[in-house]
């Protein structure tokens, strides 16, 4: 027998244009229900009524964190109107199911799996265009269905997540969660695995990026190497985000992150390591990576080239750093992530300086006297929301005018055989406090980042 979806009423007044101020501007909305009446599954189709008078949405809803005990919160995203009186609804259905009809003023129900389907029947005939959304909305639950936390994701998990991170640093993690949502179903054979899968953010065509690389220092190097493209906005602001390789997918080494932030000339580079699962949990052992030694000694060339740069000579004091050094190390746990999810990939940012200094130090070593990198003995880092926030907001990054040696670093990253995700954000953007909703309230927790 076929599995039931939700329905949800948004409620009256004030609850219902909260859903809709939520809709409006993040294309997404939570509810908190009790668990134990609904049991919301880990993705699944959803009627939305926002006042409980029409059927307004179909889209897709996610089980998210405990609230307390015996609440969850859910989330609704992927949604596409459909607009059907629940009168005329009821009135179509069959008498001996009807009766099973009572939505509620508030809040969320499960329909029995009969009535489910019969509800998305009658659906489908007042609404021709809905069959297929149905089946992609299907399509994307099912793709959902990946066991979390499972090890052994590919290069995908780090394009994902540097995609992820460009993301969370243009727009803050409303826009991630945003985007991240509405990505479709694994493509088999993409030689962009997750960039490709992006919907909201129009492919890059050729003369776009022509044009781009008049605003972004080095993009005349990648041209040729370009494999997949996006360009995303919010509000006035523009993000593009490229993912470029000279390689067959299967002979690449791993992935790089370039930011660049146009508010304050500077980019950093994120090199991505992964983590392996040891005796004690996730740990990285560079004795074990054959290219670490050589990718740490091009990124000491390449920052000592940048020191010979000639210094800046402003005072304006948007060009202050906490660090002008731009060359990050990120350890993931390469877990494999299902479609729909909005997190980013558990890790840790390690500053080049630093992570040279702690694997020299006795920190650093096993029992058998072996270098080995795991969360307890590596205690000086920037999680995801740290890390991102800093360079958001221009605290990290390399010196204004350092930026137009860019094109040698891009062509270095490519030519040692990495992926390259370079993402550039536009002219004269403004910083801005990302954390707060469409009210102008924080988040009761600042929104954990990896959180639903």
């Amino acid at each position: 027998m076929d599995k039931s979806g939700l329905w949800i009423t948004g409620g009256k007044g004030k609850l219902a244009d909260a859903v809709v101020a939520s809709i409006e501007s993040s294309e997404m909305f939570s509810k908190t229900v009790t668990r134990s009446a609904i049991k919301p599954r880990k993705a699944e189709l959803v009627l939305v009524s926002v006042d409980g008078e029409e059927v307004d949405y179909i889209g897709i809803s996610q089980s998210g964190r405990r609230v307390s005990t015996g609440q969850i919160t859910i989330v609704v995203s992927n949604l596409k109107e459909i607009g059907v009186p629940c009168e005329k609804l009821k009135a179509a259905l069959p008498t001996r199911l009807s009766r099973y009809f009572s939505i509620p003023e508030e809040g969320a129900y499960r329909p029995g799996p009969k009535l489910w389907q019969e509800l998305l029947r009658i659906l489908r005939q007042s609404e021709p265009d809905l069959t297929a959304v149905v089946r992609d909305l299907t399509r994307r639950v099912t793709a959902a269905q990946v066991p979390q936390g499972r090890i052994g994701g590919g290069l995908e998990v780090f394009e994902r997540d540097a995609v992820a991170s460009a993301l969370q640093v243009f727009g803050g993690s409303a826009f991630r969660k945003k985007i991240l949502r509405k990505a479709g179903a694994p493509v088999r054979g993409s030689v962009a695995p997750f960039l490709e899968r992006l919907e909201g953010a129009s492919v890059r065509e050729d003369p776009q990026i022509i044009h781009d690389q008049s605003v972004f220092p080095g993009l005349n190097v990648v041209r040729r190497d370009v494999v997949g493209a996006a360009f995303l906005t919010n509000g006035t602001e523009k993000l593009t985000i490229l993912n470029c390789n000279r390689q067959p997918l299967e002979q690449t080494l791993g992935v790089d992150l370039i930011y660049y932030n146009h508010g304050y000339d500077s980019f950093v580079l994120v090199q991505y390591k992964r983590m392996t699962e040891g005796a004690k949990g996730a740990e990285y052992r560079p004795s074990n990576d054959a290219s670490h030694e050589k990718e740490v000694r091009r990124m000491l060339e390449i920052d000592e080239f940048l020191k010979r740069a000639p210094a800046s000579t402003t005072t304006a004091t948007i060009d202050y750093r906490l660090s002008g050094r731009p060359f990050y190390i990120k350890l993931c746990e390469p877990k494999a992530k299902a479609a729909l999810d909005a997190g980013m990939v558990s890790g840790m940012y390690v500053p080049l300086e630093l992570w040279q200094k702690f694997l020299a130090s006795g920190e650093a070593l096993g029992k058998k006297g072996g270098v080995v990198v795991t969360w307890d003995n590596c205690t000086r880092r920037f999680n995801n929301g740290e890390f991102t926030s800093l360079l958001r907001n221009g605290w990290i990054g390399s010196a204004r005018g350092e930026s137009k040696s860019l094109s040698e670093i891009v062509e270095k990253v490519l030519a040692s055989g990495r992926m390259l995700v370079f993402a550039g954000t536009s002219k004269g953007r403004v910083s801005e406090d990302l954390r707060r909703d469409h009210l102008g309230r924080f988040a009761a927790d600042d929104d954990p980042e990896g959180a639903v």
